[in-house]
């Protein structure tokens, strides 16, 4: 009887990881996150599923960035992952992926953006996953 239970708790505990696990898959979609805010010297735009948070590098940190999803982060579906691709509007400087999403990293895509001139920039770039 110990046993029957315990091949019950085991098989309702895979059909739950399967479940959830092939959920998150169908939700993750390629997408694009538009990002705008002031730079002053070096940042990294951290994004993580739909969340987007600013680690100011070198220069003045600034608390004015926006970040706006469409579709999903470039999460790993039907076993391959998504590569990211940045297009820069607005700025003076550099912007670049560093970091590519996939499943090691938690599926974390970093835009570093460097903006070597003296004083702070305005930017706006959008990030696309495909």
């Amino acid at each position: 009887m110990k046993i029957i239970k315990a091949l019950g708790f085991f098989t309702v505990a895979l059909v739950i990881v399967l479940f959830f696990g092939n959920l998150n898959a169908v939700k993750a979609q390629s997408g694009s996150m538009e990002w705008r805010g002031t730079v002053d010297d070096r940042v990294q735009v951290v994004i993580r599923g739909r969340s987007a948070t600013v680690n100011t590098i070198s220069g003045s940190s600034y608390n004015d960035d926006r970040s706006n999803f469409n579709g999903g982060g470039g999460r790993w579906v039907n076993g391959r992952n998504y590569h990211a691709s940045v297009n820069k509007q607005n700025g003076r400087g550099k912007v670049r992926i560093v970091q590519q999403p996939n499943r090691r990293n938690n599926y974390t895509t970093i835009v570093e953006v460097d903006d070597s001139k003296g004083g702070a920039d305005r930017y706006r770039f959008r990030v696309t996953w495909n």
